[in-house]
């Protein structure tokens, strides 16, 4: 971050007004309580719509009652901090005036402890652009004021201040940037997608595999684009996970660098961006692939959305949702190529994938200060860790006691050539269990054990070895 520049301040009764959203704050305190509000109840969202119908400033109002903004999450402009320090230093008088309604305003005023004086909408009206100006003129007179703003409906307020300061939009010469360079979303918006967790996509091509088709090249074109367009079903809901956890995520010590908890990537951005990737998918699965995987892709989406609304905050539910996820990439391959699944191969993702859904659990866990205090957006408290790590521990043990039931019942009749050699499956998916819980309870795998696998040596050496046991079994003699 750039160092604050000086600021030409001279002492007098001139007050220094600052605005919130997107120039005090790098958040849009409006939007996200208007997130904040959905979040509560999934169907809120027709009852936010009503209120728009009947003005903006009724809508800001009746949220604000409803969902009011934790001033302790919001992350405050570095620069605009040094001005406002500048200024109080220099004897001047601070307020901050703001578009947001009134009740959240004075809630950050509070906290800050930075403002002699705050105001924001009320219900007599939507306190932007011009209807701001006068209301700064009414109490300021002929003194005129300084203004820290960040938008177009700013540049009234600007054109009558007597310094003006942009954290963000540049409309003339005269109105100084707070900021030498705003950051360029792109990059952040590619992270935000998280490309790295597309790996777990390869699962649909597990049936590939079990159903002989590894070197049938429809299959495999219909598998690739199956694997694209659950990646990007994957990274839209990531983009409204980030938007319904951003007050989570900004207490957590490291997703509160994510670009949207940071505010490098908007709410309205990363909604957009959520719209586009999930309108793109489902038209080209409907127009490329059989009609159950789009079903399945349907399914997909909604216990995803329904995770992210509600079960993700109810205990041992929520990682047997998140299992069910990732066996339905299974199904969803089978039903792109026309396979059935086997039994056994849905028995056993389950259970292997319920064991790495606590393990995801037990590393949050592992953050927790308070034994008695409910994890932030989870259904656990921290005394639940020894819980948690015996569940996961003995779902991954169920999952290899699945694998030899398989290998014991594709002896006598199944499709590979050398089944003996499925042994080796049990036994390096016995090693790697063990190997990433134990690592796990010495703090050495943080966060998604998945994301973890795929950066980690053995990991890959294991999976590796298990791709071509599978291929041995199956095609032996070459």
């Amino acid at each position: 971050m750039n160092s604050p520049p000086a600021f030409p301040i001279e002492a007098s009764q001139c007050p220094l007004v600052v605005d919130l959203d997107g120039s005090l704050t790098v958040a849009d305190v409006t939007l996200e309580s208007f997130v904040r509000f959905v979040r509560l109840a999934p169907l809120n969202i027709m009852l936010l719509g009503w209120w728009l119908m009947r003005g903006r400033a009724f809508a800001k109002v009746m949220v604000a009652r409803r969902a009011p903004v934790d001033p302790t999450t919001v992350p405050f402009r570095a620069e605009v901090l040094a001005l406002i320090d500048v200024a109080r230093n220099q004897g001047q008088t601070v307020i901050l005036a703001s578009g947001s309604h009134h009740r959240n305003v004075t809630r950050i005023a509070r906290a800050s402890g930075l403002f002699d004086h705050a105001f924001g909408t009320t219900a007599r009206g939507n306190l932007k652009g011009r209807a701001k100006l006068a209301r700064l003129q009414a109490m300021t007179g002929d003194g005129g004021f300084d203004y820290v703003g960040d938008c177009r409906a700013d540049i009234p307020i600007w054109a009558a201040s007597r310094l003006a300061y942009s954290t963000r939009f540049r409309p003339e010469a005269r109105v100084e940037p707070l900021v030498a360079k705003p950051a360029s979303p792109i990059r952040a918006v590619v992270k935000s997608l998280r490309p790295h967790q597309w790996a777990k996509n390869a699962l649909v091509f597990v049936p590939l595999a079990t159903g002989g088709l590894l070197f049938d090249i429809p299959a495999i074109v219909a598998a690739t684009l199956a694997a694209l367009l659950f990646s990007a079903v994957a990274s839209a809901i990531y983009q409204i996970n980030d938007c319904l956890d951003i007050d989570a995520d900004r207490a957590h010590p490291k997703k509160r660098l994510r670009p949207l908890a940071a505010g490098i990537v908007s709410l309205p951005m990363a909604l957009a961006v959520a719209g586009i990737l999930l309108s793109g998918a489902f038209a080209l699965a409907w127009l490329a692939l059989p009609l159950a995987f789009s079903g399945v892709l349907a399914a997909y989406l909604a216990l995803t959305l329904a995770y992210s609304f509600r079960l993700k905050a109810v205990m041992t539910l929520d990682v047997i949702a998140l299992g069910s996820l990732y066996t339905l990439r299974i199904i969803a391959g089978a039903a792109a190529v026309g396979v059935s699944v086997s039994f056994w191969l849905l028995v056993f993702s389950i259970f292997f994938f319920l064991s790495l859904g606590y393990l995801k659990r037990y590393t949050e866990l592992a953050f927790a200060t308070d034994p008695r205090k409910l994890l932030s957006g989870r259904g656990y408290v921290g005394s639940d860790l020894d819980v948690v790590l015996s569940a996961g521990m003995s779902a991954g043990m169920v999952s290899v006691l699945v694998m030899g039931l398989y290998v014991e019942d594709m002896r006598d009749a199944g499709p590979y050539a050398a089944p003996d050699l499925l042994w080796g499956l049990a036994l390096a998916l016995l090693y790697w269990i063990n190997r990433i819980w134990m690592m796990a309870r010495r703090g050495e795998v943080d966060g998604d054990p998945v994301a973890f696998a795929i950066r980690d040596r053995r990991s890959i050496a294991v999976g590796a070895i298990v791709g071509l046991l599978f291929v041995a079994a199956r095609y032996w003699p070459w």
